[in-house]
């Protein structure tokens, strides 16, 4: 019995003792891998097209740029030979009006001639543009309805079709010259117009050029010059 005893004693001891002399040499326990996958193979030609980071941007998504439009008004509605006018003018300084209008001519400014007369429809209002020589508007104007197509300074009858007459008084032009550049005068039609029936040139007298525009009825209408080349516009609006 205490043979048995002692011997187990001593091998317990011899154990302990084995224990002991692996923690004292610093060795861990080995370490066992979970999987054999090896690190994600990375390339230097960028994402591939299954990233969708990597996807260009569509047109759907990329930011909507202002389309590109003609020189014209951008009106959905626009015949005749009048959509060169780049932009809508300054409402504040170029109403709607019924009653006349008047613009001062430039000081000290050189001549100017009335080279052509269009008409066109436009979304909402009939327009008539005089074309001038040079690329600075200088002329002035005085617009107004009149009862009857009279010309000045004749005061004979002056032959305009429609029912109602706006009269477009255009001021400071050489009409002391003779111009080949100057409109020749003839009557113009309305190019599709709704109100607009047709333009004529009356008297050129002390350098104002009497313009007469027959309408099929009264209406609001404004006046107001551009630059690039120079210009005088006339818009009467639809009823």
């Amino acid at each position: 019995m205490r043979r048995a005893l002692g011997a187990t004693v001593v091998a317990l001891l011899v154990l302990s003792g084995c224990e002991s002399a692996g923690d004292d040499d610093g060795q861990s326990p080995p370490t066992t891998t979970t999987g054999t996958s090896a690190p994600a193979e990375t390339s230097s030609e960028g994402p591939t097209s299954e990233d969708p980071s990597s996807e260009e941007p569509t047109s759907d998504d990329a930011t909507d740029e202002p389309t590109e439009t003609s020189s014209g008004t951008g009106d959905a509605t626009s015949t005749g030979d009048t959509g060169d006018i780049p932009s809508e003018p300054d409402p504040d300084r170029y109403p709607w009006v019924g009653g006349p209008v008047e613009e001062e001519t430039r000081a000290g400014a050189e001549g100017q001639e009335i080279t052509d007369v269009r008409t066109g429809l436009h979304e909402g209002y009939d327009r008539v543009v005089l074309d001038l020589t040079g690329e600075e508007p200088a002329l002035g104007w005085f617009v107004s309805f009149v009862d009857e197509a009279v010309e000045d300074p004749s005061g004979l009858p002056l032959d305009v079709d429609g029912d109602a007459f706006l009269q477009v008084v255009v001021r400071g032009i050489d009409w002391t010259t003779e111009s080949p550049e100057r409109y020749d005068g003839d009557p113009v039609e309305g190019a599709g117009t709704e109100v607009v029936t047709e333009v004529v040139l009356g008297g050129l007298f002390e350098g104002q050029q009497q313009i007469v525009i027959g309408l099929t009825q009264e209406t609001a209408f404004r006046v107001f010059s551009l630059p690039d080349p120079a210009r005088i516009v006339i818009d009467v609006q639809h009823p």
